[in-house]
């Protein structure tokens, strides 16, 4: 239900290459019960889509920053916003409710004191075990009013306009403005909310962790139960909510018959994704047409072909979310890529791709250049382990990968099971 508020409110979104998550936040957005909003978008020097993907959604306050410090970048969003309340939030962070907003004013409404309000930080299925216990303990489900010494996280705030104006942010701090603004307007008798109902999901949590100890896998496994229905009902964590672009790669097929005998028998065993698939493009020498089939000619290796593929089909990406990607020459095992799906979404992936770990003596030899080896006969468990990646068997990516010609980068989750 749209209810209808008498104050603009301004959003300000920051971010620096989350073209990925703009495509779901910009959506969420969109679907607010409150609908008297505008956005202010603080650029860090992306290099990804997500300035065609804000002129897409028509955000007209749009700002880019070279040198990136928190306080002064929100400060001079602060002067351009014509809200009563300003609200920030982080580019990645998504509102689980459509009542997101309406939750936010409600609390920060609540009292003349109350300057400042921050919600609730929920973790996704492929957050690191420490992120989901750090938010687990930080943001509780109780509702906490902060007279003195207190907490604020503007992954997720919002402020009294006038107030903001008034008392900025420190310009210098290269981070925690946040909650050294929130002790200096403690100290002069204003007060800080917590508010629980305004929820956002956020992967990386507060402190980014990404290594996993066996100790942070026990309390995760306990504590992991609370958020199953948060994402049971979370739409972006299922692939029939995202659209992709499946990319075939047929640039070695050089016999006709051959060509024509193995896309269509590709193009069967892909029936069970074509529901999810918005574009077919296939790298090809031949022009044997088929219903839904894109062609690009190959150019002088697979780099040269994806980034051909991001300018001729640049338009369409704005709402495409993931390129799969696999070779005409290989035998796809349909089942593994879906379930390869399935988790790239599920756990908020970049990018996935089939490989294959060997734990043997070796030699790597570049021509004209150094030999790596690995030759001394000791035990199995004692070897290196070297994984073979195995693109062509399947990957999923982000589409903004083909921008560089990229399928996988140093993100890349490898699938080996």
């Amino acid at each position: 239900m749209v209810k209808k508020y008498k104050y603009l409110v301004s959003i300000i979104i920051r971010g620096k290459n989350e073209s990925r998550w703009l495509k779901i936040l910009l959506l969420k957005l969109k679907k607010q019960t409150i609908k008297n909003y505008e956005i202010i978008f603080c650029d860090n020097e992306s290099q990804d889509n997500t300035l065609k993907i804000l002129n897409y959604y028509k955000i007209k306050k749009i700002y880019k920053f070279n040198n990136y410090l928190p306080g002064k970048i929100l400060n001079f969003a602060a002067k351009k916003a014509s809200g009563k309340y300003i609200c920030i939030l982080s580019s990645h962070c998504i509102p689980f409710s459509n009542k997101w907003l309406e939750e936010h004013i409600q609390s920060i409404e609540k009292s003349e004191k109350c300057v400042a309000s921050f919600g609730k930080q929920i973790p996704l299925p492929g957050s690191s075990a420490q992120d989901l216990i750090d938010l687990d303990i930080i943001f509780k489900n109780q509702e906490i009013i902060y007279k003195q010494d207190p907490y604020l996280n503007n992954a997720n705030s919002i402020y009294k306009s006038d107030v903001l104006k008034k008392i900025p942010f420190n310009n210098s701090l290269t981070n925690i403005e946040d909650r050294e603004w929130a002790n200096r307007v403690s100290k002069k008798g204003y007060e800080i909310i917590y508010n629980p109902k305004s929820v956002v999901f956020h992967l990386h949590g507060i402190h980014h962790h990404e290594n996993k100890t066996k100790r942070s896998l026990k309390t995760y496994t306990i504590q992991v139960n609370k958020y199953l229905t948060y994402w049971k009902n979370c739409n972006f964590l299922k692939k029939e909510n995202f659209k992709f672009i499946l990319i075939i790669n047929a640039r070695r097929e050089f016999n006709l018959i051959n060509y024509k005998k193995k896309i269509t028998l590709t193009l069967n065993k892909i029936k069970k994704i074509n529901k999810i698939l918005s574009k077919v493009v296939v790298i090809t020498n031949f022009k044997y047409s088929q219903k839904k089939i894109q062609f690009i000619k190959p150019k002088k290796n697979l780099k040269e072909d994806l980034i051909s593929i991001q300018k001729k089909f640049n338009k369409d990406f704005i709402k495409i979310n993931y390129l799969i990607y696999i070779n005409l020459s290989k035998k796809i095992n349909i089942k593994k890529l879906e379930k390869l799906i399935d988790e790239t979404i599920y756990f908020s992936r970049e990018s996935s791709c089939f490989g294959q770990i060997l734990k043997k003596n070796f030699l790597v030899h570049y021509e004209n250049k150094e030999t790596y080896k690995s030759i001394n006969l000791i035990k199995s468990e004692d070897k290196p382990i070297i994984t073979i990646l195995e693109l062509s068997k399947g990957v999923i990516s982000d589409i903004d990968y083909l921008r560089n010609g990229n399928l996988i980068t140093n993100k890349t989750y490898i699938e080996c099971k």
